[in-house]
């Protein structure tokens, strides 16, 4: 049920028992869109507060569900304050973060911290007690908000949407008879659009452009790809640039948003990907999932398998249960590829309003 659910919310189902299942889910998106509707009006008329933080705030969000890449944007933004000499803090609800407030204790904001050396990443699904509670430190310069578009309590100085070129817009449907957290109108409210995995969705690209334009064609639309930067062996030192080892014969493993985009990227790195092991957003491996996957490597004589930084943070403690193959991590950054220039005004423009 949960794959017919998906392939109708994506467009791609054909079937019978699809067929009979949209007109409820459409109907339920109406309500869903009504009550959207509804709760973005408390906010914008006033109804229900909104904190106008003392430092600037930058928001990195999208219009759809699951993973479109905002951290690698996230990542992005802070390091390019952080070599303009400022101090940068980024602000996430850390999901599946269980228990008070604290640093770091999601997947995502570990990846972050490890990657971001000298940025406070801080963590707590409230983040208009954050900032207050950071605001008023020198030390802070801005903020940098994960996954904020939805996020309507704190004011914001600059929102970007995120939109995965993969997986275009969901065919303009709200949840759940597609993937949209709103209309496709909310978009109006963004002040930067940042496609991303444009080179793994080509063919969808000037139907993107177009879907934009036509939402709001001064908005400015900034192209960037998923490059991969560096390999290491999980229980290894960070690694190099030296994407080599990945030119052999491979097993796939994540837990993430959009995995066929990590296959992808490891095909278009010349790996030969003959397995692949895709879990949940957000899953926690288990020793048995380990297992299954060593017994699938020794079944093919395959040796390495491969995941991402934000997997590799969940995988560390079941070194032991991987024994027989060696666990790789591909390391991945931001690289824009149109619209740099006009990227990097917008970021600057929100230090001196």
């Amino acid at each position: 049920m949960r794959t017919l659910l998906k392939n109708i919310m994506t467009g791609k189902d054909r079937t019978a028992a699809g067929a009979c299942l949209k007109p409820l889910l459409w109907a339920l998106s109406c309500f869903y869109g009504v009550i959207v509707h509804f709760a973005r009006a408390l906010y914008r008329y006033g109804i229900c507060p909104v904190h106008k933080a003392r430092k600037p705030v930058i928001s990195v969000g999208n219009i759809t569900a699951g993973g479109v890449g905002k951290t690698p944007i996230v990542i992005f933004i802070a390091e390019y304050f952080s070599r303009k000499g400022l101090h940068p803090v980024v602000l996430t609800r850390g999901y599946m973060a269980a228990g008070a407030p604290s640093e770091v204790p999601s997947d995502e904001a570990v990846m972050m911290a490890e990657r971001l050396e000298g940025v406070r990443v801080v963590v707590d699904p409230d983040r208009v007690a954050m900032v207050r509670a950071l605001e008023h430190d020198a030390a802070n310069d801005i903020f940098i908000m994960d996954d904020g578009f939805q996020h309507w309590k704190l004011a914001r100085d600059l929102d970007i949407v995120a939109i995965d070129a993969t997986a275009p817009l969901s065919q303009g449907h709200v949840l759940p008879r597609g993937l949209l957290r709103e209309p496709l109108t909310a978009l109006r409210r963004a002040g930067l659009f940042v496609i991303t995995k444009t080179d793994i969705g080509r063919d969808n690209m000037d139907d993107i452009r177009r879907v934009l334009r036509g939402i709001d064609p001064q908005c400015p639309v900034v192209e960037t790809v998923h490059a991969p930067a560096a390999l290491h062996e999980l229980w290894q030192e960070r690694g190099s640039s030296d994407l080599s080892p990945l030119k052999d014969n491979v097993v796939a493993l994540s837990a993430i948003g959009a995995p066929d985009a990590f296959e992808a990227t490891l095909r278009q790195c010349g790996a030969a990907v003959e397995g692949v092991f895709s879990y949940e957003d957000h899953h926690v491996y288990i020793l048995e999932d380990a297992r299954e996957i060593v017994r699938f490597c020794m079944d093919k004589k395959i040796t390495k398998v491969v995941t991402t930084q934000k997997d590799a943070v969940k995988l560390r403690g079941l070194r032991e249960a991987f024994q027989g193959v060696s666990l790789w991590v591909l390391e991945i950054n931001l690289k824009v590829v149109h619209g740099e220039t006009e990227f990097f005004s917008r970021l600057d423009r929100c230090l001196h309003p």
